[in-house]
């Protein structure tokens, strides 16, 4: 008897292939069992391989805390999710539910809130790659590199330099070009009611 496959919905599936473009980038050996299971000569349920538990000592694991800053420039912030209701109705998409939207419908409204949130970024800053090298190429990390700029995955053994695979580029504001204003009192309104009458 064929057991029924219960069908994913969008926002599962879009989360899982974006895990999955990462998991596929970042081991050949994974990416080797994809291609097997979409030419047909290996079975999905044979595409991973058996795992052998093994114990092993982390020569150096490297922690980057996040960011703790002393002062928070709340208006800005604010400011930044005005710009992205009024464009896009950022606001509006994340506070609703989408438990009862089909696919199709969430698919239309998230490319409407791509083209808003692009113009918000495109208007008020100039962002830029980290690492300009193409994705998947071998790159040289310096010993003295910037945990802030560079992340290290998987074993990290001595002080470098080291030797990878760029899986990310990264991303880093160079400009910033939001409105100056001089009257913060109405910057917690991130959209005002609207009546018609």
């Amino acid at each position: 008897m064929t057991q029924k496959i219960k069908t994913v919905s969008f926002v599962p599936r879009f989360f899982g292939a974006f895990g999955q473009f990462f998991k596929y980038m970042g081991s050949g050996d994974y990416a080797a069992r994809c291609q097997r299971v979409a030419s047909g000569d290996l079975l999905a349920s044979e595409a991973e391989p058996t795992v052998i538990t093994e114990t092993i000592d982390v020569i150096r694991e490297i922690e980057v805390a996040a960011p703790t800053l002393d002062t928070v420039n709340i208006d800005g912030a604010h400011q930044l999710l005005q710009l992205l209701q009024q464009e896009a109705r950022f606001i509006d998409f994340l506070q609703e539910s989408i438990d009862d939207y089909t696919d199709e419908d969430v698919g239309a409204a998230a490319r409407q809130i791509h083209v808003g949130c692009a113009k918000v970024l495109k208007q008020h800053f100039t962002i830029e790659v980290v690492n300009t090298a193409s994705e998947s190429s071998r790159i040289e990390v310096p010993s003295d590199y910037d945990v802030k700029q560079i992340k290290l995955e998987g074993r990290v053994e001595g002080l470098g330099p080291y030797s990878g695979t760029l899986i990310h580029p990264g991303w880093k504001v160079v400009d910033t070009r939001l409105p100056k204003v001089t009257n913060t009192d109405n910057l917690t309104i991130l959209a005002p009611a609207e009546v018609e009458v």
